[in-house]
């Protein structure tokens, strides 16, 4: 049996991702290819190892910036209502109702920022985790010693964080 050449190996992997793309389970893409099931196994992990990270990448950046959306119209909705809660025109029952909502949104807004925070956290120590994986020799990339210097506080914040808590 003869070795493929990087040049070759790359169509396969080109293929085989493609394929995956179509749905199809790796038995079949192996039948399809005429190779070992064992071999798109091992090129399927090749995959999950050079696009994986840049797709979980993308995921993160779009969760937080629709979360920022939604946190400046949260914080849009508050400003609406407290200028109709310090409005003279408006009458008492009308003023506490608007006082009332623009509290819930204010709890919500803080809410989000805590998760927000919990989030980051989150990503810094599996970022921090997938670089001691990947990484040898001791030596990190990326951010520093950003991860070892938090993550014991990191795991302490996020056992005492409780989503019901009532501020």
């Amino acid at each position: 049996m003869s070795r493929i050449t990087k040049q070759q190996h790359e169509i396969q992997l080109q293929q085989i991702f493609r394929m995956l793309l179509e749905a199809k389970t790796q038995e079949e893409i192996a039948k399809e290819l005429n190779v070992n099931v064992r071999t798109i196994q091992r090129y399927t992990q090749e995959i999950d190892r050079r696009y994986g990270q840049m797709q979980r990448q993308k995921t993160d950046d779009t969760l937080f910036t629709e979360c920022q959306f939604f946190k400046n119209r949260l914080l849009t909705l508050y400003k609406i209502l407290e200028s109709k809660a310090s409005d003279v025109k408006v009458s008492g029952t009308e003023t506490a109702k608007c006082c009332e909502v623009a509290a819930n949104i204010a709890i919500d807004v803080l809410k989000m920022e805590s998760e927000g925070i919990r989030a980051v956290t989150e990503i810094i120590s599996r970022n921090n985790n997938n670089n001691n994986n990947t990484n040898k020799g001791g030596q990190r990339r990326g951010l520093g010693n950003l991860g070892s210097s938090q993550s014991k506080n990191d795991e302490s914040s996020i056992k005492e964080y409780n989503s019901n808590r009532k501020f």
